[in-house]
């Protein structure tokens, strides 16, 4: 079973993608899993539409707005929630602008970048694992809990002969 991670706007979720896919397997909901419209129908399917992946894989991430993770606490499903401390607003803001984001989106984060952060810090879930990422240049992708995980998980797939791109071929045979 993979672990659920939530992760905050810029807490590098492509970065992880990019650079470990091909050593685990890893499926995003945020993109694969859109919502039109954040009902409850639709945030009830979006959570059972995550579960129904999350044996298949490593890390799967979700959405981290207070909906989603309310929706994930409500049927007391655990995942972890990757952000940053309130103290990085402008570096998270000049991530996004390099990264060319459509201005409404920067808006956006400008705008309820503090409020966002103070709701995860609020969220006394106990199903929410909150790793606050305080340090200038710290994200998901270098994160030491992560990178434990992966380890472990390429061990274990070194141990059994299995990688995630050699496992369809290792039950073939």
């Amino acid at each position: 079973m993979g672990i659920i991670i939530s992760s905050f706007i810029g807490c590098g979720r492509e970065y992880l993608k990019n650079s470990y896919g091909d050593k685990v397997k890893i499926f995003d909901a945020v993109e694969e899993i859109p919502m039109d419209e954040v009902t409850d129908d639709a945030l009830e399917g979006y959570v059972n539409n995550v579960l129904s992946v999350v044996d298949e894989n490593d890390i799967v991430f979700i959405d981290s707005s207070k909906k989603t993770r309310e929706a994930f606490n409500a049927k007391a499903v655990d995942y972890d929630v990757f952000y940053p401390s309130e103290e990085r607003r402008g570096e998270f803001i000049e991530n996004q602008v390099r990264k060319r984001v459509k201005p409404k989106y920067i808006q956006a984060l400008d705008k309820d970048f503090a409020k966002w952060v103070k709701e995860i810090d609020d969220d006394e879930s106990e199903n929410c694992y909150k790793h606050k990422l305080s340090h200038f240049g710290e994200f998901i992708g270098n994160s030491p809990i992560i990178m434990q995980y992966i380890d472990n998980l390429k061990n274990q797939q070194q141990n059994q002969g299995n990688t995630p791109n050699n496992n369809e071929e290792n039950n073939d045979n």
